[in-house]
């Protein structure tokens, strides 16, 4: 086999790597096994079964998995903010969706999360709150004072500026009516109990940050958020004005550990990026290759983040594959194109791998496991070392082209003039995004 052969074959075997790694952690059976054994051991029990709610990009396939779970003639749905819908789903699940926007929140997110902030405040008998990433922004209700326009100013400030997940949801968490506990908080009393089945998309897996923490006590501070919204630039109109308020404490606080409004929650993580990693390493073993597992969770600017995986790249050994598991951020030009950063990182990688002298034997992979990388339809992309070189479909203007394309954001028109686009769909899950950088065998 040819060193352009290898490197073809590679590239496809670390797609199916990458969608067989994210099918199997479908919040469906998650959900449904968890909810089988909290009936099992009487968690759930009680006159009625408990209603249904919950938000983010995988509510839907989770939905599905706690109809299952809890049997159809138990299952009570409430209202599902959802990104998109799922081929399939049973209309006790697509009955509830309220589909909004992601991730600049819009007027869809604001009521379907007065609705569901209304539902939670009615029920008497228990809740189970499903919640996975992107819920942040799709409970786009903003906090009185607050416009809708506004929220989405900030949250687009607050995209561009590269801030790490969690301040930029330490901002969220005090300018939206539904985050930062106050879920939660707007039950009866806490003799509602509440069941949180969550899926992790943030580094740390902190309760208090994945989707901003809707049942989860806050301990961040307005004077906080409003350090984060200045450095990000936006440093005058309502959201400052709420925040300088808040900080002043003419405003009150999200709710903090220890606040009473919070008893009877039970929280449960049922997946992680751990888990996500773990099964990729397996996924791969089984294609045929050898893990090398990173400990530690992919964090910082994409370009830095290129440049670790390319000095990788030159030390790997034939069928050797890093496994990985991460959020880059990106931060956006003026003017910025279309794009995600996995198709970013993609294509700053396969820009380095071209330079390499093992570089039609190399292939990289970034997918995001939610199915969308940015506002576009693609999950990420997965490059061979080869696709840029003279020889390649673009010819000698290659580099040049994804030179431009990395400077101004643009990577997903490239990418797909390429066929590099990996388009999956909805995923049913969220865990942040997978990197695989593989060395081909000796097939």
């Amino acid at each position: 086999m040819s060193d352009n052969e290898m490197g073809a074959t590679l590239v496809a075997r670390l797609e199916a790597v990458a969608r067989q790694t994210i099918a199997g952690c479908s919040g469906d059976a998650l959900v449904e096994g968890a909810l089988v054994e909290a009936l099992a051991q009487g968690a759930v029990a009680g006159a009625r079964p408990p209603r249904v709610v919950g938000a983010g990009k995988a509510v839907t396939a989770m939905a599905v998995g706690a109809l299952r779970g809890l049997g159809p003639d138990r299952f009570r749905g409430g209202p599902l903010l959802a990104k998109h819908s799922l081929a399939g789903a049973p209309a006790a699940v697509t009955g509830w969706l309220r589909l909004a926007s992601h991730p600049i929140p819009d007027e869809r997110g604001d009521l379907a999360t007065r609705e569901l902030l209304a539902c939670v405040a009615e029920e008497r008998d228990g809740l189970v709150v499903l919640i996975s990433g992107g819920a942040s922004a799709l409970l786009g209700a903003p906090a009185d004072g607050i416009s809708r326009g506004e929220l989405a100013r900030v949250t687009a400030a607050l995209l561009g500026s590269g801030e790490p997940i969690a301040r930029f949801n330490c901002v969220r968490k005090h300018l939206c009516r539904a985050l930062g506990g106050r879920l939660a908080a707007a039950r009866r009393g806490p003799e509602v109990p509440l069941l949180a089945l969550a899926l992790s998309d943030v580094v740390g897996d902190d309760p208090a940050t994945i989707a901003s923490g809707p049942v989860s006590p806050d301990p961040s501070r307005f004077a906080e958020a409003l350090e984060i919204v200045r450095g990000a630039g936006v440093v005058e109109g309502e959201a400052v004005r709420l925040l300088e308020a808040g900080a002043r404490g003419e405003v009150p606080e999200s709710p903090k550990p220890g606040d009473p409004r919070l008893a009877g929650v039970t929280y449960q993580l049922l997946a992680t990026p751990v888990t996500l990693r773990e099964r990729a390493a397996e996924r791969a073993r089984a294609a045929g290759l050898a893990p090398a597992v990173e400990p530690i969770l992919v964090e910082g600017d994409v370009a830095a983040v290129a440049a670790r995986y390319l000095a990788r790249a030159a030390t790997l050994a034939p069928g050797e594959v890093v496994v990985a598991v991460g959020e880059p951020t990106v931060r956006l030009a003026a003017g910025a194109g279309q794009g995600g950063r996995s198709q970013q990182l993609a294509l700053d990688v396969a820009l380095g791998l071209r330079g390499l002298p093992a570089a039609r034997e190399l292939a990289f992979a970034a997918v995001g496991s939610d199915g969308t990388d940015g506002p576009t339809d693609a999950a990420g992309a997965v490059v061979g070392g080869a696709l840029l070189a003279g020889d390649g479909p673009l010819g000698a203007e290659g580099p040049a082209l994804a030179r431009a394309a990395l400077d101004g954001n643009d990577a997903y028109p490239l990418l797909a003039r390429l066929g590099a686009l990996v388009v999956t769909g909805g995923t049913g899950t969220n865990l942040l995004d997978l990197h695989l950088l593989a060395r081909a065998p000796r097939w």
